[in-house]
């Protein structure tokens, strides 16, 4: 018996009712879904029965959800959550609901964000319950809200950057007046959390063709309430924005050229403002920094093996097929062309072929060169180091006995 023909047993013989609803019915009629995704279900037992009717049959059971009527649970492997049918209302003041568990599945229906995600197939019969025509809107490729837009992205803010998500996801045109519905409502998205709102825009980033949601977000004005910085671009500019993130490329050269346009302070300002990890925003900031040295003018001249080096220093070497993408589409995306970007990364891959990119650093320490030169511990060594670590950006690689030649030659322990 497959896991939801056990659930739906044990609700059965406990005399409730058990239904899939939501992204699972979408994802079964498009062919979507996948032994890894994860099963949504609703019902009429409230959290304590179903944590009761649940447990038997789950190797794992979690119920940080409960107040909201919600119990997860592992069974045969397969992450499942059981949720109470659902009838809250939303405190205008916050997007947060007044829970209130409901009896009806068609009342819990009303309350979802679009109507693809308003189906649900009761178990164990397998009916289809599509009271607000999910199944059409699917086939006529739109995306519709169970309620006026209006009412639903009021109740949820959060809905308009998921309907931007849904967009490109499913390759939907939205119902008329969702758009204007979401203009109107846009300064709303201020009562979202900062994390939720990144995360959505990550999610808009991940997919193959954010286009079209990237797109609705800059009609609506959403975008300069999702990134406050953007607002005050110019329209071209944020056009601009909106078409490298949609360019070629995973999310973080995505986010690095959505961000690109505000200029480095502005952008780290902004990675910091939606609280991106300390690791993430750092890596965008080194793409953005990059950006001039790689592109910068140069007359026609081939790039400087030093330039190649230093710009190797600051990124990292594994973000270094980042930036070349990145170059590459603020390349295609601009007014004219960059020549320093190919000819750069042409001199990148021969130099990494002829040295160790990943290893710029110099060949002694500082206890060598205080036993070498005769100095003291102190600021004098580690001016002696920098000054290495200079010419090895400079020059390239260098042997123990060069470093200390150097030192000498240059009188680096004169007046350290």
């Amino acid at each position: 018996m497959t896991v939801v023909g056990e659930l739906a047993a044990a609700f059965a013989a406990a005399g409730h009712r058990l239904y899939l609803v939501g992204g699972v019915v979408r994802d079964l009629m498009l062919g979507s879904l996948t032994a890894h995704d994860d099963i949504d279900l609703t019902t009429d037992a409230h959290p304590p029965r179903i944590k009761a009717l649940v447990a038997p049959l789950a190797t794992d059971v979690w119920g940080q959800g409960e107040r909201f009527g919600t119990i997860g649970a592992r069974v045969r492997g397969r992450a499942v959550e059981v949720t109470t049918h659902r009838a809250e209302a939303y405190d205008p003041a916050s997007r947060k609901p007044v829970v209130s568990f409901g009896h009806s599945i068609l009342d819990d229906l009303s309350r979802r964000d679009f109507t693809i995600n308003a189906m649900a197939v009761s178990l164990p019969d397998r009916e289809l319950l599509d009271p607000y025509g999910g199944a059409v809107d699917l086939g006529a490729r739109q995306l519709r809200t169970p309620l006026s837009p209006a009412e639903s992205f009021g109740d949820d803010p959060l809905r308009m950057l998921r309907a931007a998500r849904f967009l490109p996801r499913f390759d939907l045109d939205p119902e008329p007046g969702m758009e204007a519905a979401a203009a109107e409502l846009a300064p709303r998205l201020s009562i979202v959390s900062v994390e939720r709102v990144r995360d959505e825009l990550e999610r808009l980033l991940a997919l193959d063709q954010p286009a079209r949601g990237l797109a609705f977000l800059h009609r609506t004005g959403l975008l300069g309430r999702a990134v406050p910085a953007m607002a005050a671009l110019g329209e071209a500019a944020r056009a601009e924005a909106c078409e490298l993130a949609a360019a070629p490329g995973p999310p973080r050269v995505r986010r690095a050229g959505l961000l690109g346009p505000l200029g480095l302070e502005a952008a780290g300002a902004a990675l910091a403002a939606l609280r991106y990890p300390n690791a993430e925003a750092e890596a965008t900031r080194r793409l953005l920094s990059a950006v001039p040295a790689v592109l910068g003018p140069r007359g026609g001249a081939p790039p400087l093996d030093e330039t190649v080096r230093r710009v190797v220093d600051r990124v990292g070497l594994a973000l270094m097929g980042d930036l070349e993408q990145l170059a590459a589409n603020i390349a295609a995306v601009g007014d004219g062309p960059a020549p320093g970007g190919p000819a750069f990364f042409r001199r990148f891959h021969d130099l990494a072929a002829e040295e160790d990119l990943a290893d710029l650093t110099v060949p002694i320490d500082g206890r060598r060169v205080m036993k070498e030169l005769g100095l003291p511990p102190g600021p004098a060594v580690g001016r002696a180091l920098s000054q290495l670590r200079q010419h090895r950006l400079a020059a390239g690689p260098m042997t123990p006995e060069e470093a200390l030649a150097l030192l000498r030659a240059t009188g680096a322990n004169d007046g350290m």
